[in-house]
């Protein structure tokens, strides 16, 4: 027995030499931060990039003449795995995320305000707009963008011309959009018979989105404004669906399911089907940003289009877009905090922002890089482009809010928006069927969350007797104090009307 027992414990010891050995500490002999993040290959460039500049900007943290200070190892991962891994406490010490603000509000990410300033990445190095998906609730900062994007409509000016449809407006309103639509799939489909030309892509693509915007165009948001309940079913979200439905079954300048399910056409490729419907002139507009490009400049010579490209059409007077980052915080439970932040000072640099622009994944984290830089206003190698980065980068600095998010709701799981929309167009519900049962299951949810959550629960309390102030505030017709409002898109609405008062003083 005895010699079974350190037999065993013989092998468990070799096991862990191997083990520790094989950490890339000890193959590198210098000290690596852990960035989990998507296997896109341009992460490696990226850390290859961050190696170089490390070495330039910072040598006084070089201690051996031709080793490293320290690097960084990239540990692939979706965003559900990397949240598991945070919350079992084995994370990374850079964690990709998209909903910081809900993240930071678990514990899960770290303050990053003491380091900004120092560090030169703070808030006001990035576009206003996305302020909201960096930081806390509290305004905390928690994050960096590595990339941003404001999605909006690309027109293939090849298409257009060939069937002698004028282009849109820059701004273009549902009414005009509409025309224009009707006009197109009219022409393009006089002389193809066996072929259906459309607009755009299928509603439900982008129709969330739509929705959303157009029901801020009115001055309303699917959260209210201390992100306390949503308040989604209303007529100014429930118009611009029923108007998609028309669209798609009346009109048809967008395709239905069994029209999508019809076409026979390649998948394969970055952007799948959709952009290669907009190569080939099958849709004439589609919904995507700078990003496209990555595919877009893989055509040959002859094939690459001309571009142009417009806001989403809006039907309210307050023009608004939606801003998305892929974003980097730093792990709660890092152990190298020291070393980590010079990752954050690294997306906010000149090198890593000349390397998002050339690459075109996105608009560089820090506009300034972009601002009046004509290698990304106009790049030269491709005068096709026209106008679509001039456009996205100015949208992104003043039209750009942040998409719906609250720490009492969990967005990682099911999209009830979307959920609501293809109900209805499926004729499984009417729009204003579909929009309560979203809302319903959403302040369902809310509810779960802070009966699960003692600090939430403390925190929902203080935020909904906030909510009836601000409710009694409205009616009264009275200024509301700018730092009861937690949602951007209010704060940003109510200061373009003039309804905001000097933030309440703390007793």
């Amino acid at each position: 027995m005895n010699k079974l027992f350190f037999g065993i414990l013989a092998v468990l010891v070799a096991a862990s030499i191997y083990t520790y050995l094989s950490e890339p500490e000890q193959q590198t002999a210098y000290p690596l931060i852990y960035w989990k993040s998507d296997p896109n290959p341009q992460r490696y460039e990226q850390i290859e990039l961050f190696d170089k500049w490390l070495a330039k900007t910072h040598p006084e943290l070089q201690t051996t003449p031709g080793v490293p200070a320290f690097g960084v190892k990239l540990d692939t991962a979706s965003n559900q795995s990397t949240l598991i891994q945070a919350v079992s406490g084995v994370g990374g010490d850079l964690l990709d995320f998209s909903v910081v603000p809900v993240f930071y509000a678990m514990g899960i990410i770290r303050d990053l305000t003491p380091y900004a300033k120092e560090g030169h990445f703070g808030l006001d190095t990035t576009y206003p707009g996305i302020a909201g998906l960096l930081s806390s609730y509290d305004g905390k900062q928690a994050g960096y963008p590595c990339n941003v994007a404001v999605s909006n409509f690309w027109i293939n000016r090849k298409t257009f011309e060939k069937y002698g449809v004028k282009l849109p407006k820059e701004e273009i309103t549902l009414e005009e959009f509409e025309q224009l639509g009707k006009e197109f799939v009219r022409k393009a489909n006089a002389n193809n018979p066996d072929k259906k030309i459309f607009l755009c892509p299928a509603a439900s693509g982008f129709g969330p989105m739509f929705n959303l915007i157009n029901a801020r165009s009115q001055g309303m948001d699917v959260f209210n404004e201390t992100l306390t309940k949503s308040t989604v079913n209303d007529p100014r979200y429930i118009a611009p669906m029923k108007l998609l439905y028309k669209w798609t079954y009346t009109d048809k300048i967008l395709p239905t399911a069994a029209d999508v399910a019809s076409q026979n056409i390649e998948t394969g490729g970055y952007g799948g089907a959709t952009f290669t419907h907009f190569i080939q002139g099958t849709y004439g507009i589609i919904v995507t940003g700078r990003y496209a490009l990555i595919r877009f400049r893989e055509l040959p010579k002859e094939q690459q289009m001309p571009l142009y490209c417009v806001q989403y059409p809006q039907s309210g007077k307050f023009r608004n877009m939606v801003g998305t980052a892929r974003i980097t915080s730093m792990y709660a439970a890092t152990k190298d905090p020291n070393r980590t932040k010079y990752f954050f000072e690294f997306l906010a640099s000149k090198d890593y922002n000349d390397h998002i622009i050339h690459g075109v994944d996105g608009l560089p984290p820090n506009p300034k890089f972009a601002i009046n830089n004509p290698e990304f206003l106009k790049p030269s190698n491709y005068p096709n482009e026209g106008n679509v980065h001039a456009n996205e980068l100015k949208w992104a600095m003043n039209l750009a809010l942040p998409a719906p998010q609250t720490p009492y709701y969990s967005s990682t799981g099911r999209d009830w928006y979307i959920y609501a929309l293809d109900k209805y167009l499926n004729d499984r519900a009417t729009a204003e069927e579909a929009v309560k049962e979203a809302e319903d299951r959403i302040n369902l949810a809310i509810r779960q969350t802070i009966q699960e959550n003692p600090k939430l629960a403390r925190q929902y309390a203080e935020d909904t007797a906030i909510q009836k102030k601000i409710d009694q505030y409205k009616a009264d017709g009275r200024k509301i104090p700018a730092n009861w409002i937690r949602n951007p898109y209010y704060l940003k609405y109510y200061q373009s009307k003039g309804m905001l008062a000097e933030p309440e003083r703390k007793p």
